[in-house]
């Protein structure tokens, strides 16, 4: 798991998101955030998908820590990482 801290944590009820947790691997099924409309939406779906936090919270994400975030997600679905952090069953 990659956890990246946030620079403007966001804060939902008495608790603050500080920072979000990337799977190790991309799936089939987080590709699936590319059926939204337009990029900006894909990839809020896609970091979503990729972090298991819910899109409303990854669209208040700071555009700084937003862009991070994107850079992540997109070293995840790269076809050079499709062999690499392949999960063991």
């Amino acid at each position: 798991m990659k956890k990246h801290p946030l620079k403007y944590p966001i804060p939902i009820g008495k608790k603050t998101l500080d920072s979000l947790t990337f799977r190790e691997y991309a799936t089939a099924g987080d590709l699936l955030a590319f059926d939204e409309v337009g990029p900006t939406r894909q990839t809020i779906h896609l970091i979503a998908n990729l972090t298991g936090t819910d899109t409303a919270v990854i669209e208040r994400l700071h555009v700084a820590d937003f862009r991070a975030a994107d850079r992540i997600a997109t070293e995840l679905i790269k076809p050079e990482s499709d062999e690499k952090n392949v999960p063991v069953s």
